[in-house]
């Protein structure tokens, strides 16, 4: 319900950029198909519903769920002032995984926070790769982002965020006693993201958005060698 939410702030915070970019012009507000007054109407319901769903959880994990508010809040307006939009992003997209821990376990391990670590990082790598599908958009905008920070050197930075991350994932799996299972699965996932960061083509803005839905495997990836560490 919070990304939901999160996606609804960012098209209502971006609805006059969103009609001059390729790939969002037809969102319902920029597209107007949806009026300001609606789009406010359905994020108060998605986070009525949201609120709604802490009562079913432990206090701490409320005090942590809480936390990560201002990040919703203030990623749809990064782009205006840094280009690190997909930091912002990654770390409030993935904090999920902290209330995971903090409702199973009661605390939050420094093992959890180098696996929600890892995922801002690859967030990062894989948000740069889709960023680069609206870059001349977002440099006629005047818009902010990692693919412009990066620039021609697009390719070898997101090879370098996803290493940060399989490094950040096998440093978590270690601190949490992973089996060897999860070692194994380590290595797949870093091959996969090995393979994506060559294949980036930063003047094929198609091959780049094909990139970054395969990111979908990564996440299967991940969540199966966490699975088999268990064992």
């Amino acid at each position: 319900m919070m990304r939901s939410a999160g996606s609804t702030a960012n098209d209502i915070a971006d609805r006059k950029f969103d009609g001059y970019v390729e790939r969002t012009r037809f969102r319902p507000l920029a597209s107007g198909q949806l009026q300001l007054h609606g789009a406010l109407a359905f994020l108060t319901a998605e986070l009525a519903l949201a609120a709604l769903l802490l009562l079913f959880l432990t206090p701490f994990t409320r005090l942590v769920a809480i936390c990560v508010l201002p990040l919703v809040f203030i990623y749809p307006l990064c782009k205006r002032f840094t280009h690190w939009p997909q930091a912002v992003l990654g770390a409030a997209f993935n904090w999920g995984m902290l209330m995971a821990w903090a409702e199973v376990s009661g605390t939050i391990p420094l093992g959890a926070v180098a696996m929600w670590v890892g995922a801002i990082m690859w967030q990062i790598g894989y948000d740069t790769v889709y960023a680069y599908v609206d870059v001349a958009d977002d440099n006629r905008l005047g818009l902010k982002s990692t693919a412009i920070l990066f620039g021609r050197n697009g390719k070898a930075c997101v090879g370098l965020f996803y290493a940060l991350a399989a490094a950040s994932w096998a440093f978590g799996g270690w601190l949490l006693d992973m089996s060897m299972l999860y070692a194994v699965g380590m290595v797949i996932v870093a091959a996969h993201l090995a393979w994506q960061s060559w294949r980036i083509d930063l003047k094929r803005p198609e091959l780049n958005y094909r990139l970054f839905l395969s990111n979908i495997l990564t996440g299967v990836l991940l969540a199966g060698a966490a699975l088999a560490g268990t064992w």
